[in-house]
């Protein structure tokens, strides 16, 4: 096995790596059934491969962004005029390096100033 494999298995731990190898069983059964038809390429396999790679990128991203949200699910106070203010969450298309992922940004806005602002931008 080269190192490069070696170093991206290193990114996960031996559960992860097990947990993904019972996926990519699953996935091949649904994609290909028992096994690859034998007229598929090794080009086939790696175009599926890079696919599925860049779908599950998009899913990480999406997800971890989702979380990292939650960071500001409480209230807080106004940069202008420092009244408390609850959040709502604004979503929007972001173009990643593996496709479209859905940001789910929170958007403070003040009652009070009517200013909206963004936590993430501070």
């Amino acid at each position: 096995m080269s190192k490069t494999v070696d170093a991206r298995r290193s990114i996960v731990s031996p559960e992860i790596l097990a947990k993904m190898q019972e996926l990519i069983v699953l996935v091949g059964a649904e994609r290909y059934g028992e096994r690859p038809p034998l007229n598929t390429t090794w080009a086939e396999i790696e175009d599926s491969g890079h696919e599925l790679g860049r779908l599950f990128a998009t899913e990480f991203d999406q997800a971890m962004q989702r979380q990292h949200a939650e960071h500001y699910d409480d209230s807080k106070p106004c940069p202008q005029c420092d009244e408390p203010c609850r959040s709502n969450v604004k979503h929007r298309d972001l173009t990643t390096r593996d496709g479209t992922a859905d940001l789910s940004e929170p958007e403070f806005r003040c009652a009070a100033c009517e200013r909206s602002f963004f936590p993430s931008a501070d």
